[in-house]
Formats: C-alpha cells, structure tokens, sequence
C-alpha cells in the first residue's frame, strides 16, 4: 500500500463528519452548523463530496456562509473513500486557512467511511487530526421506506442495505427533518431507532428550523472520539449494486431570457414536471437538486419525494434576467433514460417560462464499483 502525501499541520485540527443517504439534509446541517460554530469563536473549513462535477451542494453551502468567508473544497469523481488522495489534496487548501474545525460531508451513496477514510486518516495524520463522532443524517420517510419497511419503494434491497449499514456505523443517528413530522411520529421513529441501534446516541433535529441542533453540536464538540466503529461485515458486491442501480446526472445549463422571470417559479417548475415525469418512469428518486446563480446570488431548491411538492430555499430572488442552473438528479433510472427525462423537462420549462437552456456540460452515469486505496480492517488504527 502506498502511502498518501505528507501535511504540515500547525495545530491538531477535528474532524466532523457526516454521512447519510440521498435527501437526509447533510448539506443544510453542516452549514448550520458551521454557522454557530463560528459564532461561538472557532474557525471553519468544509470540504463536499460528490461523484462528478458541477456539485450542486458546493455553491449552496458557499452561498449559506458567504457572509463569513468559509472556505469550502470539493472532492469529485468520487466519494471521499474512493478519492483519498484528492480528499488530502482539498483538505490541505483549508489547512491554510488554519482553521480549529474541518467539517466533511460524504457522498449520500457511501458507506464504509470508518475504515476506508476514518482509520487512515488516523494512521497516515496521527498527530494532524482528531476525530469527532461520526453522524449520519437521516430523513423519517427514509427510515419508514428502507429501514421499517412501512412504506412503499422504488429502491431494491441492496439500497436498504446500504442505508442500513451507513447506520451500523454511526457514532450518533440523528433523525433531522423533525420539523416535517408530528410529535407523536417523532418519538416513535427515535425508539425505532433506539431500539435497532441500542448504546448509540440518537438526535432528533430540524436542520432548517434549528430544532436539536444545539444538543448535536455540544456533542460533536464534548471532546469525546469518535468514528471507531468499523462495520463488521460489508458485502461490497452489494454496496456496489445498490450504487450502480442509481442514474447520477450533474449538468450545468446556462439560462437566458429577454425578459425578468421568476427564479422561484421556474426552479419549482423543473421540479415539479420532473416529478411527474419520474412517476411515469415508476423510478426511485434519492434527489434532485437545482441550484441557480444569478447576479452574484445562488438560489435553490430540491425535490426528494415523488409524494411530495418540491422544496425552495428561503433566499429565493423575487426576479432574474439569467444566469447558470446546476441541476443534480440521483434516481434509479437507467442513465441514458434520466438524461432524457431532464432534457425532456428543460425542453418543457423553456416553452413555459420563455427561458433559453443551453446545456454547457452534463454527465450522466451510474457509480463505479466502490474501490477505496487505503481502506483499513478493525484495529489497525489504534
């Protein structure tokens, strides 16, 4: 095993990780987080994750904390398991910056980060890094559709595989999107989650209202370690198949119009016809996620549920002239179908909004077989 580059660390700097499948919220926490982070006197560096190119979540949380000059890397082409190296390469733009705290969020696909980054991390920067508690996010229609199995999918069971095991190997669960669910739910699906999960820490959280997060920081923050939980078992034959059963299409598209448009009603437009083309497809979505830059502003919105209306940020612009639409779809749908269906739908929201779409790159695929460089077994850390 080679082994990765050297870092010149001025001071040991935590880590803070979290993980947590498709449309659980991980990138609204970590900015929240960041956020009060910072007000209590720290300082914040924050590196995304994704499979390819023209991320949406990278410009999102840009635009969450541009007021508090945050930087933020990315690691694409791959999760962070697969891209050790680059993760390196990312992390060691942030160090220069000097910050007390390094928050990371995995690509909503992967699993085995413990031993696959965790553990190298620990063995290869020893005196670099500390590690918090790793977190993983999760949605509660996620937890009734792939864990309690309560509600209808259009995921095949190596996905509840794979989420299953992103919960095997959390330090703290914490069930976010509160907000979305009455009381009564929220303290049944806790115990659903104590109850599988016993002697792990549970957090219920409303990432957007701020609900829990308090709790969840004191801890992250308490100075305990963490992410020392390396699955005891993983199938990677059918983490990979529960990977490649997902279409991932990231495309940037510049927008134009003669005439001032509604960013808001455009974006909850793309969402809403790609909804409705998804359920004729019959197709199991993760996200979508749009992301518009406008005037020096980023503005967004997502759908993660084809029961449910799309989903618009709060900072969305009363009008827009044009500007550049990063659109991320992650749906079991074959690529050559997906890529179809969004041209289809931009197609349809140009006629409709009298926009122009000129689509300046897309990629549309599904993961390759998950290969990480540097993956360590059980006790090879310590």
């Amino acid at each position: 095993m080679k082994t990765p580059k050297t870092l010149d660390v001025r001071k040991p700097v935590k880590l803070i990780f979290a993980g947590g499948f498709l449309g659980s919220g991980k990138t609204t926490a970590l900015a929240a987080l960041a956020r009060d982070i910072i007000h209590g006197g720290m300082r914040v560096g924050i590196v995304t994750n994704d499979q390819s190119g023209n991320l949406a979540d990278t410009v999102i949380v840009r635009q969450m904390l541009s007021e508090l000059d945050v930087p933020v890397e990315e690691v694409v082409e791959g999760c962070f398991c697969c891209r050790f190296d680059d993760l390196i390469l990312q992390v060691e733009k942030i160090l220069a910056y000097e910050p007390d705290i390094l928050l990371g969020e995995p690509v909503g696909s992967c699993t085995d980060f413990v031993a696959a980054v965790a553990h190298p991390l620990k063995i290869h920067y020893r005196d670099a890094f500390t590690f918090a508690p790793f977190s993983t996010l999760v949605d509660p229609d996620r937890v009734r559709e792939l864990l309690l199995k309560e509600t209808g999918t259009h995921f095949p069971e190596e996905v509840s595989y794979l989420f299953r095991k992103q919960l095997e190997e959390a330090d703290f669960i914490v069930l976010n999107k509160s907000d979305l669910i009455e009381p009564k739910e929220r303290g049944r699906l806790e115990r659903e989650l104590r109850k599988r999960h016993p002697g792990k820490e549970i957090f219920v959280t409303s990432a957007l209202r701020g609900d829990g997060m308090l709790d969840w920081r004191k801890a992250l923050l308490s100075g305990r370690p963490g992410a020392d939980t390396v699955l005891r078992q993983i199938d990677y034959d059918r983490y990979a198949r529960a990977e490649a059963v997902l279409g991932w299409l990231n495309a940037a598209v510049k927008v134009r119009s003669e005439t001032a448009f509604d960013p808001g009603g455009l974006m909850e437009g793309v969402l809403a016809r790609t909804r409705d083309v998804l359920r004729e497809h019959n197709a199991g979505v993760g996200h979508v996620k749009l992301a518009l830059t406008s005037g020096g502003r980023t503005m967004w919105a997502n759908l993660t549920d084809l029961r449910a209306d799309p989903y618009l940020g709060p900072n969305i612009a009363d009008t827009a002239s044009g500007g550049t639409l990063l659109v991320n779809a992650r749906v079991r749908m074959e690529p050559e179908k997906l890529e179809a269906a969004v041209r289809e739908v931009l197609s349809a929201a140009s006629a409709s909004f009298a926009v122009t779409f000129d689509i300046v790159d897309l990629q549309c695929f599904s993961p390759a077989y998950p290969d990480p460089p540097y993956r360590m077994q059980k006790g090879q850390a310590q």
